[in-house]
């Protein structure tokens, strides 16, 4: 069940988000004045599986704007996280809200509507 959500589902939404930072990038670059401005946001990955980050890591990493430069190991009472960059992070909370929603989404993909 969960190859057929990644294939109809997330498969697509995740192009439809990869043609979007494309144009938006395409955009910044080809007009004068840039908009960038870039962000390092901390992204809690809670109990996430190994699957489940590397998934949500490698579609970050994919998406043009947008780079996971690390992913903190579980350590104790530390709760591991990713620290993405943003290139069109001016509005920290639009950037966290978004890797928020990727991160829900591939929920819905590993474990069916987010559920656990």
């Amino acid at each position: 069940m969960t190859a057929l959500r990644l294939v109809f589902s997330y498969v697509p939404w995740l192009v439809w988000e990869l043609t979007a930072s494309v144009l938006r990038l395409a955009a910044d670059v080809c007009t004068p004045g840039s908009t960038q401005r870039p962000r390092i946001v901390k992204l809690p990955l809670e109990d996430l599986t190994d699957l489940e980050v590397t998934l949500l890591t490698s579609s970050i990493t994919i998406t043009p704007g947008t780079l996971v430069l690390a992913v903190s190991p579980r350590d104790g009472s530390e709760q591991r996280a990713a620290f993405v960059q943003s290139l069109f992070g001016e509005d920290e909370d639009a950037v966290q809200a978004d890797l928020v929603g990727m991160r829900t989404k591939v929920l819905a993909t590993t474990r069916g509507g987010g559920r656990r």
